[in-house]
């Protein structure tokens, strides 16, 4: 049996959160950091007791019907390029239908047995399921140490517990990186599964099993174990395991030129086409495969069938129910994480034990939603990254076919003196620039997010709930202390943060104190002086580091680019950011990590950070003062969005002199950062 393991924004900030979605780079790089982010509020309506009513029959006409008028309203035609929609139930397929274009500009139609589509991150639920397959064999246990059977490979474990398949499939690694960087590869050029398990290698810095934070590099390890303990290459064993006897005869772990003639084109948030791009590495079991709306169909089958399909079984009963036991949660009544499962907008569950996988990749986005007591699943995967159909979607199913069994919460109150316990600081695990400040009131908690302000109301001992009804949950340490927080981020938990120790000369009515000292509390600055220095210019290199830390990404191991960083702390961060576009040097390749920035800079840096890992669009503004031709934009995309402090002027007429040319502060600084987390994100 599994283990259990335990600032608000202006008008002009409200940039959308599809926007995260509509760069190829960061899709990559982040694999859902901010995307997820939206796919798993979980309300009160997913907490009750499971349905042991019989469940209705679903009937091809009533469900293609219901899929007909779902398609036709407005905001889904013209968010629709392609799509393909299979509902499964009592071991039949009832209804496998495409809807729009597989290409537009060719006007060729999606055919839902035929055109191939990139699946993304569902991809985890096939490589859980051929590690539970190989323990079903007795090939692997999946409490022991994984090195156990890794073949040598160096992982650093600063913790004195064991790193274990389990905690890889239920991403509980305790990695300090769960994302590989983004490196922009040609669809020729070949990356083996194990030369990407050897370059992107991260360290335990976390107790395995203690915290949840999404990990990609995990579900790839797991692919590397399939091959070392299987003897075969990961998409070799898929196939002859899981694809064969299933049935699955168009899926695939790696692209080639036959499954690039029917692969799916994929297009942008703006509807432009996307070129097709590569499997990183070219077998990619965290998020490679690339199947049909019919051949998913037999796979959700098995699933719901206790591992079988038309006599062909791939589990065991108890491996099946494992898979879908969601207990590695922060608290008992939210959903969580299974192997290879999770809970994605579970706020329609409507009383039901609903398990689901998200996936999304670069103009590809798919869900799989099973009801195990219902016999029933449900699957979209799209090819654009127009507005997503999703969430609309499994709310229009759920409502139509499986409306409210919910239960009610009883009246639960908690002192004010109780509640302070909780008031603090909380991070991402993730992505440190996702920031929770929580304060307490008379009746419940406020947290202020990149969402905004939202009242919290207890329900039960370490769980609330908002205005909307989206669950939050509260985790201790052993010592009894509030350690960790879960709440509308659904990729990871958030960490309670020390407050930070005073520097000298940063006093409490210092106009900067605010924005330094929540700074530092995220780790952005040292603890371990006693002098802030927030008149001292920073330096390019210092500037650059800050940019790349704060976004939580994996740093670049390839050697330093610019002659002139190789001996600078600062070398591995501005290589990184030269990857991703963020930073360019001189023409004669230098960067000049040790000279100050100027503030026209450091906006151009923030520009291009929003821009390229965000696709965030240009913004103009009002601006008094002189800037370079270069800058221009960037200083406007800043000075736009507010991220300045007292140090900036404005005219009468609401012209703003952003001082463009004099240098940046520390203290300037901290303010550029800070904002930047709170309107980027939003």
């Amino acid at each position: 049996m599994k283990s259990h393991v335990a600032t608000c924004a202006t008008q002009q900030q409200q940039y959308q959160q599809q926007s995260y979605k509509s760069n190829s780079r960061w899709k990559r790089a982040v694999a859902n950091i901010l995307l997820v982010a939206s796919l798993s509020f979980t309300t009160m309506s997913s907490v009750s007791a499971e349905s042991s009513t019989p469940h209705p029959r679903i009937s091809a006409q009533e469900t293609e019907s219901f899929l007909t008028q779902f398609f036709a309203q407005p905001e889904m035609k013209s968010a629709l390029k392609g799509a393909v929609v299979t509902v499964v139930q009592d071991e039949q397929i009832v209804l496998n239908k495409g809807y729009g274009y597989a290409n537009v500009a060719k006007q060729i139609p999606v055919d839902a047995d035929s055109t191939l589509f990139r699946v993304a991150s569902i991809s985890k639920t096939l490589t859980a399921t051929a590690i539970m397959q190989l323990a079903e064999k007795g090939k692997v246990k999946l409490n022991q140490d994984i090195s156990t059977y890794t073949d040598g490979l160096d992982l650093t474990n600063h913790t004195r517990t064991a790193l274990t398949l389990e905690h890889l499939m239920t991403h509980t690694s305790g990695f300090d990186f769960t994302d590989a960087a983004a490196i922009p590869r040609d669809l020729n050029r070949s990356y083996p599964l194990e030369q990407f398990i050897q370059d992107n290698k991260p360290s335990v810095v976390r107790s395995p099993g203690e915290v949840f934070r999404y990990d990609n590099y995990g579900y790839a390890l797991l692919g590397y174990i399939v091959q070392k303990q299987s003897k075969l290459p990961f998409e070799t064993y898929v196939q002859q395991h899981i694809f064969q006897p299933l049935g699955m005869s168009d899926s695939h772990f790696t692209l080639s030129r036959d499954t690039l003639s029917t692969l799916a084109t994929p297009y942008g948030a703006e509807g432009e086409e996307l070129s097709q791009y590569p499997n990183v590495p070219d077998s990619s079991p965290e998020g490679g495969l690339i199947t049909t709306g019919r051949d998913m169909a037999h796979f959700m089958l098995a699933q719901l069938n206790q591992g079988s399909y038309q006599g062909a079984r791939i589990l065991d009963p108890s491996s099946v129910q494992d898979m879908q036991t969601l207990d590695v949660s922060i608290h008992p009544d939210i959903p969580g994480t299974g192997y290879g499962f999770e809970s994605t907008y579970s706020q329609y569950n409507h009383g039901r034990k609903v398990v689901s996988k998200a996936g999304d990749l670069a103009g590809f986005h798919s869900n799989m939603w099973l009801l195990p007591n219902e016999k029933t699943g449900l699957f979209i995967v799209s090819n654009s990254d127009g507005p997503d159909l999703r969430e609309a979607l499994f709310h229009a199913f759920m409502d139509q076919f499986y409306p409210n069994n919910e239960t009610q919460y009883a009246d639960y109150s908690v002192p004010e003196s109780s509640l302070r316990s909780y008031e603090g600081l909380y991070r991402d695990i993730r992505l440190p620039a996702w920031i929770y400040d929580i304060s307490a009131t008379a009746k419940g908690l406020q947290v202020v997010d990149a969402y905004g302000t939202h009242t919290l109301t207890p329900l039960k001992d370490m769980l609330f709930m908002d205005e909307d009804g989206k669950l939050a949950g509260f985790k201790k340490n052993q010592s009894g202390e509030i350690t960790y927080f879960y709440y509308n981020k659904s990729d990871s938990w958030s960490e309670k943060l020390p407050e930070a120790n005073p520097y000298d000369d940063v006093p409490e009515d210092h106009p900067y104190a605010p924005y330094i000292y929540r700074l530092t509390q995220i780790g952005l600055y040292p603890q371990d002086q006693s002098l802030f220095e927030p008149e001292k210019p920073v330096s390019r290199g210092e500037f650059v580091a800050q940019v790349v830390g704060i976004s939580g990404m994996s740093i670049s191991t390839q050697s330093p680019k610019f002659k002139d960083t190789v001996s600078s702390p600062y070398a591995a961060y501005i290589q990184t950011a030269l990857e991703l576009g963020i930073v360019q040097g001189s023409t004669r390749g230098l960067f000049h990590p040790e000279q100050a920035i100027t503030r026209q800079e450091a906006a151009v840096i923030i520009s291009r950070t929003a821009q390229q890992l965000l696709g965030a669009h240009a913004v103009s503004a009002n601006l008094a003062g002189s800037q370079d031709h270069w800058a221009e934009e960037g200083v406007q995309f800043v000075v736009a969005l507010g991220l300045y402090g007292p140090e900036v002027s404005i005219s009468s007429s609401g012209a703003v002199n952003y001082r463009s040319k004099q240098l940046m502060l520390r203290q300037e600084s901290s303010v550029l950062m800070y904002k930047m987390l709170g309107t980027l994100l939003h």
